[in-house]
């Protein structure tokens, strides 16, 4: 085994992908799993007087106008008719603010608190707690990004809930992303390879990183309020078909890869089959090494997690937590 806990070198020479398992220390450190919160939409009756400070007076606007008088400022760039870009000093998009078309008095803020530094970050609150009147989160996506797991064990995994399923493929053939549910629905599954993708994006990856993948839910509406239950029941359905029990049948072994290997024959068999093959899998997703790792990682953070949200909302509670 290599120092501080990485995975085993012999894994290149183990050929039967049933017989991996991840080294017990490996999943014991606690930085190869981080938990975040990665985007977070917040919706709200919009102030009708917003008290605007200026050097010599203070304004009482209402937010369109408060937007358009801090156009073209170098951090607040129009998009549209009724939406802006706020931008860092780079230029990056951190946030983009919105009037709702469709539902009058209302607004949005979508945003990545990661991106965010420490004082824009409470500028950020301070500027939302004046903005909305009654807000509540209509999106929330909770990610955990895994660190040295090998790309050929974690692409073995997937989501064996009655959703769609699209994986996609590099020219090498290997899996890169891979979608579980639609994406304007209430809850989308994604795993997709983060250290490519900052490699692409010419970002620098620290040396020491051998792989980075992410796992993320991306919630929304009622969902996003009841994120800690949505992660724990997420991940009891997050399995692989290499570790059933022994005593499962050869044929019901083989029915199972069929399944994972082709998402689309779940449509194609009876109810009962589909009941019986999940259930299969979600019982295998208890013993799984990385599942389990994944659930005492989140347990972990969740208190990190939810005291993050509640601060967006000026302490307001966003979820009454299920166990």
């Amino acid at each position: 085994m290599s120092k501080n806990g990485t995975i085993v070198n012999e894994w290149e020479k183990l050929t039967a992908l049933s017989n991996r398992r991840l080294n017990a220390q490996t999943m014991c450190n606690p930085l190869k799993m981080q938990w975040s919160i990665d985007r977070i939409t917040i919706v709200g009756t919009l102030r009708k007087n917003i008290y605007y400070h200026t050097t010599h007076d203070v304004l009482i606007l209402d937010f369109e106008q408060l937007m358009r008088l801090n156009e073209g400022n170098g951090y607040l760039k129009a998009v549209g008719n009724n939406g802006w870009q706020l931008l860092d000093q780079y230029e990056e998009n951190i946030a983009y603010i919105e009037i709702l078309k469709w539902q009058e008095g209302k607004g949005r803020i979508d945003f990545n608190p990661n991106k965010i530094s420490q004082f824009l970050a409470g500028s950020m609150k301070n500027f939302i707690h004046d903005l909305f009147l009654e807000p509540h989160f209509s999106r929330a996506d909770i990610a955990c990004d895994i660190i040295d797991v090998p790309d050929d064990f974690i692409t073995q995994y997937r989501v064996v809930d009655p959703v769609s399923f699209k994986p996609i493929y590099g020219r090498s053939g290997k899996l890169e992303t891979a979608y579980w549910g639609s994406r304007s629905s209430e809850r989308q599954i994604r795993m997709y390879n983060k250290k490519l993708e900052q490699e692409r994006k010419r970002k620098i990856v620290p040396k020491e990183i051998d792989t980075w993948w992410r796992l993320e839910l991306q919630l929304r509406r009622g969902k996003a309020t009841d994120w800690h239950a949505m992660v724990h029941e997420s991940l009891d359905s997050f399995a692989s078909p290499h570790y059933l029990p022994e005593d499962v049948k050869v044929t019901d072994k083989m029915m199972i890869t069929a399944l994972i290997t082709e998402h689309s024959y779940w449509g194609q068999i009876h109810r009962n089959s589909k009941y019986k093959y999940r259930e299969l899998l979600k019982q295998e997703s208890q013993n799984d090494e990385l599942t389990n790792h994944l659930r005492e990682t989140f347990s972990e953070s969740a208190d990190v997690l939810k005291k993050e949200l509640d601060t967006w909302l000026q302490g307001l509670d966003v979820t009454e937590e299920k166990e």
